[in-house]
């Protein structure tokens, strides 16, 4: 999933990116693991969201990170449901 941030976006502007559904995780959960770019400035949120919750935050990050692609992980423990990856 990739979405463009500069411009011409303007400030306010936000992109909502959602995953397919995964299937229920079993032991320790499985890694959740992606790439950003963050240069300039903004805000990411990622999401898990299982049923149709609006989900949980999980992962945040804000500023300009540098003009450079940064890996982020996540551990997802969702043992009873299936869930997505929501970010915005």
């Amino acid at each position: 999933m990739y979405t463009e941030a500069s411009a011409p976006r303007k400030p306010g502007d936000y992109a909502r990116l959602e995953s397919p559904a995964y299937p229920a995780t079993d032991g320790n959960g499985k890694c959740l693991e992606f790439w950003y770019h963050m240069y300039g400035g903004g805000r990411l949120n990622v999401y898990i969201k299982r049923a149709n919750t609006l989900g949980n935050r999980v992962w945040s990050q804000s500023g300009n990170q540098g003009n450079k692609w940064l890996r982020g992980m996540i551990t997802v423990q969702s043992p009873n449901t299936q869930w997505k990856v929501s970010s915005y």
